[in-house]
């Protein structure tokens, strides 16, 4: 508790036994006849009357200097009544209660006046001139030491009945801050997202566990130290967000790229706090981190997937309406070509091939409508991509390209045969029209983890930039002359439907990796 509460309960007890002692002095004066001491104990009991009055309204300090004035005025009065200079022994009084508020000033201000009020009695008022009975002297003794006695023995009795009661607050307080403490910890600890701590100079005070696993540096490497966990190219947007974050700002659920100790990247929530004092200083900043990449993994799977659900509608509507005038079309162009008298025959041969290109693609354009009823049923996977690698041997001889077969064992799937063996047809010429010189495509088939597969198509080709490679999953996009863009996105539908999952990976001028996940039967 606050030295101020202790002091003011300190006045109390000094106020109440001011209080005892001048209602005992005026009952003294009714029993022994040699007190002659008349004003001072009435004064003493009207003041104590306006001492319990100034306990509620005056603040610690003015109500302690009160009581010092009193009981000094007291003893002044006490001695102009009294017939000894014994009764001087009693300034002793005020002075032991001064010292017991453990407070300098008001002793040394209080002594000051004692001496000179010791001055006057010695030079002005004669007192030091012995006189009185050696009874009065007596009973002034007894009184006096009985009064110190007293004194000091009810300031004991009360406050260490009162240490008592603070020690065992104090030692509650202090098991609860100790189990705060404990429990913050164990938070620290605990926490499922990152957390880091950083200094004013933005070096790392502190880092849990969560973020060691995130991030891939150890405590160790982190404390003391500033870290790249930023890709380069964001410094000085991460820089311009600390230095605002030392000023007092804060960043709520703030959507960034952060990178690893191993340099890979990752979606990332982060929230950046200032850490402030009791004087709300910023002493510290701290980092909340979470990952989101499957969430942003997600996001992208929804927008795909809303994407395919508008081509299917566009490609269930207009499909239909643009084959029946295409088939007049054609019909008049086919029987133009063959007239031997058609003075153009090569217009007409272009026309039909262009023809033949747009029902290519409302083809491959209708599969991203709504699917019909699929005929599911147990194939070896092997075997499918057999008869596709024996359709194309011819196509692969002629241009050069190697065919390596890297099957790891036979899987078992259940699902619709052609449309699977549609997707190893795109993705295989993909492979193969990406190189425009001799090259080396592999088709692998290897177990994955959780009863997973997987096919993969890998070729030597020119590889696709990180643009081409964010875009390749958009409709009508190509990087073919005579590619329809569909190809692809009609691919992953297909897998999609199986419960699988595509994915491209490719490096410019090196080659491009197809890969399917399924999952085997059985």
């Amino acid at each position: 508790m606050e030295s101020k509460l202790i002091n003011r309960k300190r006045s109390q007890l000094f106020i109440h036994i001011y209080g005892a002692l001048s209602i005992f002095h005026f009952l003294l004066n009714q029993i022994v006849d040699s007190n002659a001491a008349i004003v001072s104990p009435l004064f003493g009991i009207s003041s104590y009357f306006l001492l319990l009055l100034l306990i509620t309204k005056a603040n610690e300090r003015t109500l302690q200097y009160a009581i010092l004035f009193a009981m000094n005025l007291y003893i002044f009065i006490l001695n102009f009544e009294s017939f000894a200079p014994i009764t001087l022994v009693y300034f002793v009084v005020p002075i032991i209660i001064c010292a017991l508020y453990n407070e300098t000033k008001p002793l040394l201000f209080l002594g000051l006046v004692t001496a000179i009020e010791f001055v006057l009695f010695l030079t002005i008022y004669d007192r030091f001139v012995p006189g009185a009975s050696l009874s009065y002297i007596q009973l002034s003794i007894v009184v006096f030491t009985s009064s110190v006695f007293f004194l000091t023995l009810l300031h004991s009795l009360y406050f260490s009945h009162y240490w008592k009661q603070l020690e065992t607050k104090n030692a509650s307080m202090e098991k609860a801050l100790l189990s705060k403490e404990g429990y913050l910890q164990l938070f620290f600890e605990t926490a499922k997202d990152a957390i880091a701590v950083f200094d004013s100079e933005e070096k790392i005070i502190a880092v849990n566990p969560a973020f060691e696993e995130l991030y891939g540096w150890t405590s160790e490497e982190c404390i003391g130290q500033t870290l790249p966990f930023y890709p380069l190219e964001n410094a000085l947007a991460v820089k311009m967000r600390a230095q605002q974050v030392r000023r007092g700002k804060s960043y709520s659920l703030l959507e960034t790229e952060e990178a690893r100790k191993d340099g890979s990247r990752f979606f990332a929530q982060i929230t950046l706090s200032p850490i402030l004092d009791d004087s709300e200083k910023i002493i510290a900043t701290s980092m909340i981190s979470r990952d989101i990449s499957y969430q942003k993994e997600a996001e992208k799977l929804i927008v795909q997937t809303e994407k395919l659900k508008l081509a299917g509608e566009i490609a269930a509507g207009v499909a239909h309406e643009i084959r029946n005038p295409m088939t007049v079309i054609s019909g008049f162009i086919q029987m133009m070509h063959h007239d031997s008298k058609h003075p153009f025959p090569e217009y007409t041969e272009l026309i039909q091939s262009e023809l033949d290109r747009i029902n290519l693609i409302i083809s491959e354009f209708l599969v991203l409508a709504k699917p019909q009823a699929a005929t599911l049923k147990v194939f070896s996977v092997q075997k499918a991509l057999d008869d596709i690698l024996l359709l194309f041997s011819s196509e692969l001889n002629m241009n050069g390209i190697t065919l390596i077969k890297d099957w790891e064992k036979d899987f078992q799937l259940n699902g619709e045969e052609h449309h699977l063996k549609q997707v190893f047809i795109n993705l295989l010429k993909n492979a193969v029209e990406s190189m425009h010189r001799p090259g080396e495509v592999r088709v692998a088939l290897k177990t994955e983890d959780n009863d997973m597969f997987s096919i993969s198509f890998e070729d030597t080709g020119k590889g696709l930039s990180e643009k081409e490679l964010n875009e390749i999953f958009e409709p009508f996009y190509t990087t073919k002359a005579s590619g329809t863009g569909l190809g692809l996105i009609v691919s992953q539908k297909i897998i999609q439907e199986h419960k699988g999952k595509l994915s491209i990976s490719s490096s410019k001028g090196i080659g491009t990796v197809a890969k399917i996940l399924l999952k085997q039967t059985g």
